[in-house]
């Protein structure tokens, strides 16, 4: 169904060598002698389409770089405080040696067993030991 006064569709107003259906006026006669800087200006217009693409995909360049300038710098501070985590953890292992070390020790062993456990050594007399067997060849 027509419609009187309808236009044919255009595409989309970015895309280049479409330009938007120009409005009805009326003719205006044509003018002789000297044209103005106005005349000249309005003869010459820019396309401004192609210019805000390249803008908008500045823009979606510039969000790109930050995103990933942000990531690179939040990894770095985890990695800082992973590297420091790992740091204390290898502290609190050698100070854990090192009190396994001191309980091993058979000074920190006798001293244990005569003040918690209240053992005394055995007298020599005390302890007898079996003969050994002899070993006839």
């Amino acid at each position: 169904m027509a419609v009187i006064g309808a236009r044919p569709a255009t595409g989309p107003w970015f895309l280049p060598g479409r330009s938007r259906p120009r409005p009805r006026t009326r003719p205006q006669p044509a003018r002789r002698g000297r044209r103005t800087r106005a005349g000249r200006r309005i003869e010459s217009r820019l396309d401004v389409r192609p210019l805000l693409v390249v803008i908008a995909v500045a823009a979606a360049l510039a969000l790109f770089y930050l995103s990933q300038s942000t990531r690179v710098a939040a990894t770095g501070y985890e990695i800082d405080s992973l590297e420091s985590l790992l740091a204390e953890r290898r502290a609190e292992q050698q100070q854990l040696v090192l009190a396994i070390g001191e309980a091993r020790s058979p000074a920190e062993i006798t001293r244990r067993a005569r003040t918690e456990l209240r053992l005394v050594p055995l007298e020599q007399s005390a302890v007898t030991y079996a003969p050994a067997p002899d070993v006839a060849d």
